[in-house]
């Protein structure tokens, strides 16, 4: 059990081969996440909230095997399911880093160009960059990093 990353292309269909994905045990994301706030990539926002069911007038029922719905209630999950992406796609208009919550929570949130590109940034003006990829001990770091960059050339990633 863990997060599993995987990184999208721009058309937002995941990414072919094992290095547009990275795998993280329960553990250790923990310790990565402390060095990305060593280094000022991530910011504190609060996770958005998901569309309700009841708000598009659909209950679980709706989305049972065999279900067959109407035309307005079909309708009705189009709409739920184009919010429910919404929220799981939205990010700030200029980012400053990747937000926490994108990377806890394995509900598929976008973790945006821009937002990489902010963190990217951020962590390669530090001048311990160098030392921290060092080809010596843990490689989880610098695997990370070209994970992150590599996703930075495409369109994302998404954590589950």
């Amino acid at each position: 059990m863990g997060f599993q990353m995987y990184i999208q292309t721009r058309d937002g269909r995941v990414a072919d081969g094992d290095k547009n994905r990275f795998l993280f045990a329960w553990t250790a994301l923990p310790r990565t996440l402390d060095v990305m706030a060593n280094f000022g990539m991530l910011t504190e926002l609060p996770t958005p909230s998901a569309p309700t069911l009841s708000t598009h007038g659909l209950a679980i029922q709706d989305f049972q095997p065999g279900a067959q719905p109407n035309l307005a209630t079909a309708n009705r999950i189009a709409a739920y399911q184009d919010a429910y992406r919404a929220v799981l796609n939205a990010a700030e208009a200029e980012p400053t880093g990747m937000p926490v919550y994108k990377l806890v929570n394995n509900d598929g949130f976008l973790v945006t160009v821009a937002e990489i590109s902010a963190a990217l940034t951020t962590y390669e003006a530090d001048a311990s960059v160098d030392i921290a990829e060092m080809s010596v001990g843990d490689p989880t770091w610098r695997n990370w990093t070209a994970f992150l960059r590599r996703a930075q050339k495409h369109g994302g990633f998404r954590t589950h």
